[in-house]
């Protein structure tokens, strides 16, 4: 099996270097191989192109900003059997890859996510601890998950057409809800960062999600283009 990450990035200079490291270093086995890492950047004003070219098995594609754009445009440009899409603040432990593709191979999915594990305090590692679980309860009824890191069969992504370009809210879920069942919850732990809960505070983000979930679990999407969604400095690569 081979797999194929592909990483929307846009003012990650800080952390992009982390993430590609932690790719080259995973453990080697018989059940996969790396297609290709492509990192998609939307126009970033640090270092961040300049860090993914030191890395000489990485694809650079350059792109409009907008994380459903950047990565149906990473997407397209994959050979992989399974597509990974990952956000550039994730550091995947060196058996991440390897876990996946045994997943998959013993219970094939159309889409999945693994267990989240935050780097940061206390109050934020409990609120992603909240959140895989209600994503591990729901696999099969609520149908939710987060757009930290979706995998998803190329043949899949192909077949539905990608994200939807249009959302800035809930495109995540949209998607892995087009790609049909079964959609499953991995027990595969992958860290990744909860700055935007640093930033912003625990409660107040706990708060705007649940003002949104009404819209999300209805799969009414559209209802969410017209709620303003402020970014922080610290988390510009999600982008409308």
């Amino acid at each position: 099996m081979t797999i194929s990450v592909v990483i929307p990035t846009l003012n990650e200079a800080a952390r992009i270097g982390d993430l590609l490291r932690a790719l080259q270093h995973q453990t080697a086995d018989i059940e996969y191989s790396m297609s290709e890492t492509i990192v998609v950047d939307g126009d970033s004003e640090d270092d961040t192109r300049a860090i993914v070219r030191t890395f000489p098995n990485v694809q650079l594609i350059e792109s409009e900003r907008g994380v459903s754009r950047q990565r149906n445009a990473g997407g397209r440009a994959t050979n992989g059997e399974l597509i990974v899409f990952m956000d550039a603040d994730c550091v995947p432990p060196p058996n991440f890859l390897r876990n996946v593709a045994r997943s998959y191979k013993r219970f094939p999915f159309r889409v999945a996510c693994p267990w989240l594990v935050a780097r940061e305090s206390f109050g934020v590692r409990v609120s992603y601890l909240i959140f895989n679980v209600l994503f591990l309860a729901g696999q099969s009824t609520l149908r939710t998950g987060s757009g930290v890191c979706l995998i998803v069969p190329r043949p899949v992504f192909a077949q539905i057409g990608g994200f939807d370009e249009s959302l800035h809210l809930g495109e995540d879920i949209e998607f892995l809800r087009r790609c049909g069942w079964p959609h499953r919850h991995l027990l595969i732990p992958l860290q990744t960062s909860g700055r935007r809960f640093q930033t912003e505070g625990v409660w107040k983000l706990m708060g705007f999600y649940a003002r949104i979930s009404p819209a999300i679990l209805l799969g009414r999407f559209g209802r969410l283009r017209d709620v303003k969604y402020e970014k922080s400095a610290d988390n510009e690569t999600e982008q409308s």
